[in-house]
């Protein structure tokens, strides 16, 4: 059975980049342009691991750690990974607290978040 993912940006071609790599990895990916349709694709089905990016509508929102939240409380087993430009000590503090699993720098090389979502995904 393969694994579920859902890809978060509005970058177009990161998430068809993101999309193409996971799948060819063998999971399932959807993939979400902003977070309304985010929060649909959460309501509608199930997923193992989000990969979010922090900023989806191209101002200082932080729709990212919505996403996380969301995700919290619907799918407490759902892993997420926050993807952006703008890391900081005290965004880590609160992507914990809004449920996030890792953040990570953008860009981030795919081999390197392939095996953080492998080690994400790793039974417990």
């Amino acid at each position: 059975m393969s694994l579920n993912l859902l890809i978060v940006d509005d970058e177009t071609s990161l998430r068809w980049v993101l999309g193409r790599f996971f799948a060819g990895a063998g999971y399932q990916v959807d993939s979400a342009e902003g977070l309304d349709e985010a929060l649909g694709l959460m309501t509608r089905g199930q997923y193992d691991l989000i990969i979010s990016d922090l900023r989806l509508s191209g101002t200082q929102s932080e729709e990212g750690l919505a996403i996380a939240e969301f995700a919290r409380k619907s799918a407490p087993r759902t892993r997420v990974v926050l993807l952006t430009a703008f890391t900081t000590p005290e965004l880590g503090v609160r992507a914990r607290a809004s449920g996030v699993d890792l953040v990570l720098p953008k860009p981030q090389p795919l081999p390197a978040l392939a095996q953080h979502v492998s080690a994400l995904l790793a039974p417990r």
